[in-house]
């Protein structure tokens, strides 16, 4: 079939709706004999319209777009697709334009089922020669940021200083594909280098460079200046590079500082034996894990500085309290002395002396409770409730309490009498002399294994607005005294220490100023079989 019997049964321009910019076009007729072709697939294929149209796609393809291909396996499933008739939703070609540079084409095809141009097929060869490096480069920059994010992983997991810099090198060599790695930290006076860790590194470096002179070339450029440094062989030869190149027995080598708080505190060197120079994006990659290692390093000293200022306040705690507790025993005999001979208004400052130092052996013995709270792990064992709350009410003789008793065991530990002295406190503080306090225990009906306990006072009660947060210490009122309101702030933490939770209520619903109810839960021990027990 010629051109001029086509087109006396099809309009020839029909098919430049298709055409394109970067797209070859052909279409076949129901013969697979090429009908129409753009411009740009005559350019592709090298030929001329009259060595295109006309002709069978197969022979065309074969005479054309064949000795361009750079692959012939391309070739031959691009031929075997033509001959039997089956669509091909894309083919990547590498192909050879005429001007001798490698273009990347997908090729294709696909047949008309239905109108007018029913049994033609339509031939797609597109040019994706520059979306490729866009493609390759979105890639790598995705493959740097996992890498990035596994060596930040490995930064904000580690425990101390030593697993931060080994567990860092080995993670960025295995992830780089590098050959050999070391971290180096400066000395407290900033003068030598010292190896901390490294791997794949020859045992003859080693012995020379264990440590570097810091102000010495080429590393002042590194740990004074910190600025990262890339050795690259020049093919030159004689060179300091070349010379720390060989002695590594690597091709190029990254020296990236490592910075704390913008001071350089180490570096990490980076070396391979396959790659010969750093490309812009592998330099960013590499001073963005020098940041990440150096962020890792400043949590770790920022931690070490935590954990001697915290042991620096314990020591101070404890002599404090050590010492302070001597001079209330001193402060409570004088006391006691002074009551007995003194009388009248002389006698009631004595007593009023007393008090107050009843109330800072309180305070002290508070902020104990909480260190030990912050300090110490729960190490929870049932405990008779009944003998825990009767022993706490033997403590405040001059307060009128009333408990029928329990035989409840509940999961605590020995600071769980903290919760009731606090409790009982609050009420004979608040509640006055005349204040009547009552305990119960019972079951939880909204939990199973717990029980509710129940403390409440006739006192002034505890108005609406302050219920929620009276036992956050932090949300308390400002006109409080630096040592009041931990009372029931411990009480709270040492509830939710064992695993329970505490609301207060008024004594009677809807009249704050009768009286308040502190009711928590706890968890109960249920005995079973054996002597055991199940909480």
């Amino acid at each position: 079939m010629n051109k001029a019997d086509s087109r006396s049964t099809i309009p020839y321009d029909a098919f430049r709706i298709l055409d394109e910019p970067g797209t070859g076009i052909l279409v076949l007729d129901q013969k697979m004999q090429v009908f129409w072709a753009n411009a740009f697939a005559i350019d592709l294929l090298c030929a001329s319209e009259e060595e295109i149209l006309g002709f069978d796609a197969r022979r065309v393809l074969d005479a054309h777009l064949t000795p361009l291909l750079q692959e012939r396996d391309a070739a031959h499933r691009l031929l075997s697709t033509m001959s039997n008739g089956t669509e091909m939703p894309g083919l990547d070609l590498s192909v050879q334009d005429p001007r001798g540079e490698e273009r990347q084409i997908v090729y294709s095809s696909r047949k008309i089922e239905r109108g007018a141009f029913a049994g033609m097929w339509v031939l797609c060869m597109r040019d994706v020669t520059g979306q490729r490096p866009a493609n390759e480069g979105l890639l790598s920059a995705n493959r740097q940021l996992q890498i990035l994010n596994q060596i930040m992983g490995v930064a904000a997991s580690s425990l101390s200083l030593d697993e931060l810099l080994e567990a860092s090198l080995s993670k960025t060599l295995d992830l780089l594909g590098f050959d050999l790695g070391l971290t180096y930290l400066l000395n407290p006076e900033r003068t030598v280098a010292l190896t901390r860790y490294y791997r794949g590194v020859p045992e003859s470096y080693l012995t020379r460079n264990r440590s570097i002179k810091v102000h010495h070339w080429p590393w002042n450029f590194v740990f004074v200046a910190g600025q990262p440094r890339y050795l690259e062989l020049q093919g030159e030869g004689g060179t300091i590079d070349d010379e720390i190149l060989a002695s590594l027995g690597v091709s190029a080598l990254a020296c990236i500082p490592i910075l704390a708080e913008s001071v350089v505190v180490g570096a990490l060197f980076l070396g391979s034996r396959k790659v010969e120079g750093f490309r812009a994006e592998e330099r960013r990659l590499f001073e963005a894990i020098g940041q990440e290692i150096g962020s890792g390093v400043l949590r770790s000293m920022l931690h070490k500085r935590l954990e001697a200022a915290h042991r620096e306040t314990n020591l101070y705690l404890d002599v404090m309290t050590h010492d302070i507790k001597n001079a209330e025993n001193v402060a409570n005999l004088y006391c006691d002395l002074l009551i007995e001979v003194l009388e009248g208004d002389a006698e009631h400052y004595a007593r009023k002396l007393k008090d107050c130092v009843r109330k800072s052996t309180g305070i002290l013995q508070n902020v104990s409770t909480i260190r030990r709270i912050h300090q110490e792990p729960p190490d929870l064992k049932p405990i008779p409730l009944g003998h825990v709350i009767r022993a706490q009410i033997e403590r405040a003789p001059e307060a009128e309490i009333s408990f029928d008793g329990t035989a409840a065991e509940v999961m605590a530990d020995d600071l769980l009498p903290e919760v009731f002295t606090n409790l009982i406190g609050n009420a004979v503080q608040h509640g006055g002399p005349d204040a009547r306090i009552a305990i119960r225990v019972e079951d939880c009906l909204d939990e199973d294994h717990a029980v509710v306990v129940t403390v409440e006072d006739t006192g002034t009660g505890i108005p609406d607005e302050m219920k929620e947060r009276i036992f956050d210490r932090l949300r308390l009122g400002g006109n409080r005294g630096c040592g009041e309101g931990l009372g029931l702030y411990i009480v709270g933490l040492l509830v939710e220490r064992y695993g329970g939770r505490i609301w207060v209520e008024d004594r009677v619903e809807g009249r704050p100023d009768l009286g308040a109810s502190f009711k928590f839960t706890l968890r109960e021990v249920v005995r079973g079989g054996d002597d055991g027990y199940e909480e």
